[in-house]
């Protein structure tokens, strides 16, 4: 193994202060004291070598982490309804039965005919013969129309509050 920190231990920089890739983009005021302390990797590898982990504890530990997420992890699949006992089920059905026609009976229903603008008219000629709108009115549609185009480009939304919902899975 060669030394790691080639970058701050380099022998052979040049005098004129070059930007290479090793240059840093912020000065770092710890480093740039005249105090730097390079120590090669070799060194650090043998300082080191009593605190690494042993292959069979390191072992345990990924054991116990594949443990701790199998505990955590919820299994969409077996979670179907033939885990539901028959009257569980049939509960759950009537439940929401009585809420669904609950909610109908209470939804305003509409209309039978409803009242629009496109109606079907079985003589358009007699409509379009008939007099047509008065100069006011157009105006008065006019203005009203720009006003509705204008407050349709000041709308703004406001949040008010979060769209992520956190849903607190895991410590129990």
């Amino acid at each position: 193994m060669g030394c790691c920190f080639t970058y701050c231990c380099n022998k052979n920089k040049t005098q004129d202060d070059d930007p290479d890739v090793h240059t840093r983009l912020l000065s770092d005021p710890v480093s740039n004291s005249a105090n730097t302390q390079c120590v090669s990797s070799d060194d650090q590898l043998a300082q080191y070598q009593n605190y690494l982990p042993k292959k069979a504890n390191e072992q345990s530990v990924l054991n116990k982490i594949l443990q701790t997420t199998a505990q955590n992890v919820i299994d969409v699949a077996a979670l179907g309804p033939h885990n539901i006992e028959q009257n569980e089920y049939l509960e759950r059905r009537n439940q929401y039965s009585s809420k669904l026609n609950h909610l109908a009976s209470t939804a305003r229903q509409p209309s039978i005919n409803p009242q629009g603008l496109l109606v079907d008219i079985p003589v358009p000629e007699k409509i379009l013969s008939g007099t047509p709108i008065s100069d006011l009115d157009f105006k008065l549609i006019k203005r009203a129309s720009h006003k509705f185009k204008v407050a349709l480009g000041e709308l703004k939304v406001k949040q008010t509050e979060d769209l992520i919902v956190p849903f607190h899975i895991g410590t129990m």
